[in-house]
């Protein structure tokens, strides 16, 4: 494994930050005894260090050095046989610590930094570790950069030898609420006073503005890429009333709205001055893409924390009795709408704690829910988008998700019944997530292209390049367009060049607590789990093979097959990464993880766009030179290149990636990913 006492950041000594981002976040996942709940930042006041932090802005690392005598031998030995002192003479090792910011320009910018020496008894081998810590605010700086993350880093040297190296990744803990719109996470019937007239409006520009192309109409220079849409929802159990109706499922009752949407969107033509019979046909072919859709059920997916519900519940409330919003749910003859809408946004597995529920009229909520995910056709009838694009993105694909979200899920002419894509989980997490299946290597998805062991070194080099680029701007994403509670979200992990920072079992205030085990050479036993190092290596690995085998004029294997062998992306990346690899033996996909799930249609395509958009540019052979080459080609050792691949993440901003993209992109994507969050 990559992973040792050098450089794993789940060894001691580790960095600890105070107060940390999961502190912050445990407001929204555990109730703390605070009635008040998150949106009083005075209910932070419990903790000194968010005390400190919301009165200065003051984030503090330090450096835990071990909490045990054998952590403090391990560590002292390995340091004293590194140094290896002559005689009576030795120059003691220095530890310096080291704050920059990132993901903004100028990137990896020198804000805070601080030093000390490790004294070593030459006799008894024992060394003596200083308190060492460094401190900064996240504030805007000298040069008027305010930046979304941090990088710690901690360096022990002896002369220019580098002993060991520890790195964290600091973002600033969230205080207060989550900002979102309320329509992004919650829908019920009558809750927003406009969704028929949107459905409406939606049906005309998709009929009068914009009529998709059949697959027949290619256009020769555009280029397509097929992908899977997979949305995470929470509503409640099937009722009575629709097991009468026929519908057992989710699935059942998905058709049965959009047989209802059908008839629907076929009575609004017929009082239209239009073709009646050419527009049915359109109109039928529209709906009838969705009987290929499916909707399954997930079992880790349930309502978010008692917290975060009732802070949904609350804005719910609001919403309703904001006279300018005119909700027709503030009419009291809708009562048993709106106890259906709390039932949901209040209900879960995890019980509600009557101190939270006291806030409201109800003496008891349901605790069974149910988890409908939905998910667009697989191959051949699957969504695709086209390359150049259309400025305002305007594709089936496209056409697809609006009439998904706006005319069927939250259409009050079709669906009756309330829907959440829950916020935070009960560990301070994603609560519910979307999913986007780019296509590589599936011979039934566009571009329905067959692997050829002729074209395999381009393919493996187009594929890693992805990768690459996507390590490289994972966490601008991430800062800039995902909600805070799945910044460190152990299912769609960051992709750290450095290393994990926390494992899977830890919720969000505990991450890098856990301590992982070495074996008898000083490796890395269990952190299977985003272990980037481990799997640059088996690249770097294989990929000088390949060459050596070209050299030789030897018979070729596949390199696609062995760089992305399924064993060893089990045992160094697993799935739950932001970039799931895994799914390229089952679907021949990469899979897009990195998103908090949403009902509003201009997020969820452009999300689409731009994950699809990344991996057809990243593909491209223009890009091997900046996002390729540098990390896999020449450079003699595996480190080196993977020391490059942290730079270049390092010092990706979001700007960068705007920049890339633009031109590859349909004008609306970024403002509309930006706008929905912010």
């Amino acid at each position: 494994m990559a992973l040792n006492i050098s450089n794993c950041n789940l060894i001691y000594p580790k960095l600890r930050v105070t107060p940390s981002y999961g502190e912050a976040i445990r407001y929204h996942a555990e109730f703390r005894g605070e009635v008040g709940g998150i949106g009083d930042v005075g209910s932070y006041g419990g903790e000194d260090e968010l005390k400190r932090y919301v009165a200065t802005g003051e984030l503090v690392v330090s450096v835990d050095w071990g909490c045990t005598a054998s952590d403090s031998a391990k560590l002292s030995k390995f340091v004293f046989e590194v140094v290896k002192p002559d005689g009576l003479v030795c120059e003691h090792p220095t530890v310096e610590l080291t704050v920059r910011g990132i993901g903004r320009r100028p990137a990896m910018t020198l804000l805070a930094s601080s030093a000390s020496e490790v004294h070593i008894n030459i006799t008894t081998g024992v060394c003596i570790f200083e308190a060492t810590n460094v401190a900064w605010k996240h504030s805007k700086q000298s040069n008027g950069v305010q930046y979304p993350e941090y990088l710690v880093t901690l360096e022990l040297s002896h002369g220019n030898r580098k002993i060991l190296q520890r790195t964290l990744h600091v973002v600033p803990p969230q205080i207060g609420p989550l900002k979102f719109s309320l329509g992004d996470i919650a829908w019920a019937p009558g809750l927003f006073h406009n969704d028929e007239e949107k459905a409406n409006t939606l049906i005309h520009s998709l009929l009068n503005g914009y009529t998709p192309k059949t697959d027949a109409e290619v256009i020769p220079q555009q280029r397509r890429r097929g992908f899977g849409l997979e949305l995470e929802t929470v509503q409640l159990p099937q009722n009575e009333e629709d097991c009468e109706a026929g519908c057992f499922t989710h699935q059942q009752k998905f058709q049965q709205s959009v047989e209802r949407a059908r008839q629907w969107h076929l009575r609004q033509i017929s009082l239209a001055d239009v073709d009646y019979d050419a527009t049915t046909k359109v109109v039928n072919e529209m709906w009838d893409q969705f009987a290929r859709w499916s909707v399954s059920h997930d079992l880790y997916v349930e309502n978010a924390a008692p917290p975060s519900r009732i802070d949904l519940y609350q804005r719910i409330k609001a919403h309703i009795a904001d006279a300018e919003n005119q909700s027709p749910l503030s009419d009291i003859a809708h009562s048993d709408k709106i106890r259906e809408l709390d039932d949901l946004v209040l209900g879960g597995r995890v019980e509600m704690p009557l101190e939270l529920l006291s806030s409201t009229p109800y003496v008891e909520v349901p605790i069974s829910q149910a988890s409908p995910e939905y998910k667009s056709p697989p191959p051949p009838y699957e969504l695709y988008h086209a390359f150049p694009p259309r400025h305002d993105g305007k594709d089936k694909a496209d056409a697809s998700i609006r009439l998904f979200l706006d005319g069927i899920m939250k259409n009050p002419a079709v669906s009756s019944k309330p829907v959440i894509v829950p916020l935070v989980s009960d560990i301070g997490q994603s609560a519910s997530s979307i999913h986007v299946h780019v296509n590589i290597i599936n011979p039934t998805a566009w571009p329905r292209k067959t692997m050829e062991l002729s074209n395999d070194m381009e393919d493996t080099k187009s594929l890693l390049c992805v990768i690459f680029g996507w390590i490289c701007f994972d966490q601008v994403v991430q800062n800039f367009v995902c909600l805070p509670n799945v910044w460190r979200d152990r299912s769609f992990a960051p992709m750290l060049c450095t290393g994990p920072e926390f494992s899977w079992r830890e919720p969000s205030w505990e991450h890098g607590h856990s301590t992982v085990s070495l074996d008898d050479d000083g490796n890395v036993k269990d952190a299977k789990l985003y272990n980037i190092p481990a799997f640059f290596r088996h690249v770097f690995s294989c990929y000088k093979s390949a060459h050596c085998q070209e050299e030789k004029k030897e018979s070729p294997t596949s390199l696609f097959d062995t760089i992305f062998d399924q064993e060893v992306l089990l045992e160094t990346l697993s799935r739950w990464n932001s970039l799931n690899l895994i799914s390229l033996k089952m679907y021949g996909t990469v899979e897009f993880r990195r998103m908090h799930a949403s009902l509003n249609a201009d997020f969820v395509s452009a999300w689409t766009w731009l994950c699809v958009g990344f991996v057809e540019k990243f593909s491209s052979p223009v890009m091997f030179d900046k996002f390729l080459y540098p990390f896999l080609e020449g450079v003699g050792d595996w480190k080196v290149g993977l020391e490059r691949l942290a730079e270049a993440q390092n010092n990706a901003t979001f700007d960068d990636l705007k920049e890339l993209m633009c031109e590859d992109l349909p004008t609306t994507v970024f403002e509309a990913l930006l706008k929905s969050n912010h």
